[in-house]
């Protein structure tokens, strides 16, 4: 049985809805890092004003976040997003910003010397991120961007959203763990994930009664 499962995929896919619908379906417990706000002598500064420091201090941060998360659950877990996320974040933000005014691919991008520099620092944080990716989870779930953002949820673009989702396949591709994409609405991805997983027979209630738990609202 795959028991530990990374839902991964760009800003607003919707990764948590489906790892919070598939933690219900399998009875695994569900894994996440805290949202990327307020960095230590950054409080109450807006996300788009972070110096590069604190980019590169909250992606340290949530990636140290992850790995107890996870290790709290030996007996396996449903992580919504990656640790590849925070690298896939980080090295975007440097190169591109929240809101790219292309879809450029980030290797034909200019770079100031300043950007390279911190960008190789990022990335050599990735390649331990990577490495624990490799052994940390048995599946990767992809959630495509199939549908835009809603008005108010916007601390990225579309552009931005795309990119990422460019970044972040290869490097996961590159762990050597499974990564299977699914489709469709909720129960849909859903459905798909659980035949991709080979988890039919581990189910502890019905697709739609994890779907209808997965909306409802938090108390």
């Amino acid at each position: 049985m795959t028991k530990r499962i990374a839902v991964v995929g760009a800003y607003g896919s919707g990764k948590t809805t489906l790892s919070t619908a598939l933690s219900h379906l399998t009875g695994l417990a569900r894994t996440h890092g805290s949202p990327m706000r307020e960095p230590i002598g950054g409080e109450g500064r807006s996300v788009h004003n972070w110096t590069d420091g604190q980019l590169m201090q909250l992606t340290v941060n949530r990636y140290a976040e992850r790995l107890l998360g996870e290790a709290a659950h030996p007996d396996g877990f449903v992580s919504d997003g990656s640790v590849v996320h925070e690298w896939v974040y980080a090295k975007l933000r440097l190169v591109a910003g929240s809101y790219p005014g292309t879809r450029t691919p980030l290797e034909d991008r200019h770079r100031s010397a300043v950007t390279a520099a911190l960008e190789a620092a990022v990335d050599d944080i990735g390649l331990l991120m990577r490495r624990h990716a490799g052994t940390a989870y048995q599946a990767f779930v992809h959630v495509p961007v199939e549908f835009g953002l809603t008005p108010d949820n916007r601390p990225v673009n579309e552009n931005f959203r795309h990119l990422s989702d460019a970044l972040l396949l290869p490097a996961l591709q590159a762990t050597g763990v499974p990564v299977h994409t699914v489709h469709g609405d909720v129960a849909e991805r859903l459905a798909q994930a659980v035949k991709h997983l080979g988890l039919q027979d581990a189910t502890v209630m019905t697709v739609d009664e994890a779907v209808e738990r997965a909306a409802a609202p938090t108390r």
